[in-house]
């Protein structure tokens, strides 16, 4: 009798766990591994299409396709010129071109024209579709 009950009392705690488990709604949100970002923006579309993170330290720049609607998010990181205050000239480009819940990461480890120099004012451009329509432009100082 002990068995049965201790089997019983297994299977109800293994059937209630794995309802817990799966009871959480699957979110369409996609929110690419690492800690706090300190700037997040979308794009300008009515769906959301595209997701750009950045994490000051680090340099750590992410975006990602937040819309099943056929088109990547596309992003360019630029760095004010010294020499004419408000031209920004661009150092790189992302594109997150997977499909639904794909990013495209880059971070000053990866050495080059991705290591963004402090204290100084970044763009970023964040778009989507073929003929650049869903468009905006993004300032910080870039100062960790």
């Amino acid at each position: 009798m002990r068995n049965k009950i201790a089997a019983l009392v297994a299977t109800t705690a293994f059937v209630a766990g794995g309802a817990l488990l799966t009871a959480a709604p699957a979110s369409a949100a996609v929110d690419p591994p690492g800690g706090s970002w300190d700037h997040t923006w979308t794009t300008t579309d009515s769906r959301n299409g595209g997701t750009i993170y950045i994490e000051e330290n680090g340099d750590v720049v992410s975006l990602c396709d937040t819309a099943s609607d056929g088109l990547a998010p596309r992003a360019t990181i630029s760095v004010e010129q010294s020499s004419v205050p408000g031209a920004y000239d661009t150092r790189y480009t992302l594109t997150a071109s997977g499909g639904l819940g794909s990013c495209a990461t880059a971070r000053a480890s990866d050495g080059g024209t991705h290591n963004l120099p402090e204290n100084w004012s970044i763009g970023v451009g964040i778009y989507l579709g073929p003929n650049y329509q869903y468009s905006s432009q993004h300032y910080y100082l870039n100062d960790h």
